[in-house]
C-alpha cells in the first residue's frame, strides 16, 4: 500500500490539521497517510470518521502518530494502538 508521511510536530494548531486535510485531498484511495502531530488530534478524529476514514492514534516522541486510511482499508491498521 502506498504510504505518505508528514512530520507536523513543530507546527502550532490548527496548522497540523489543515495540512493533514490537504494531504488527504490528494492521497490515492488505497494509500495510508501517517502524520506526527504535537497534540492529540481530537477535533480531526470526528471529521475523519464522518468522511469515511479509519484512524489509529498512538503516542510518539513529542506528540502523536496518526495513521489514516479509507475505511475499506482499515485492516492495515490492525495492531496499531487506537487512543
Amino acid at each position: 500500500m502506498p504510504h505518505t508521511s508528514l512530520d507536523l510536530r513543530e507546527l502550532a494548531p490548527p496548522e497540523p490539521m489543515q495540512r493533514i486535510l490537504d494531504a488527504l485531498a490528494v492521497l490515492p484511495g488505497d494509500a495510508c497517510l501517517e502524520a506526527f502531530t504535537p497534540l492529540y488530534p481530537a477535533p480531526l478524529l470526528a471529521m475523519l470518521d464522518a468522511d469515511g476514514y479509519a484512524v489509529a492514534v498512538a503516542p510518539a516522541d513529542r506528540g502523536y502518530r496518526v495513521r489514516i486510511v479509507r475505511a475499506d482499508h482499515a485492516s492495515i491498521l490492525d495492531g496499531d494502538a487506537d487512543v
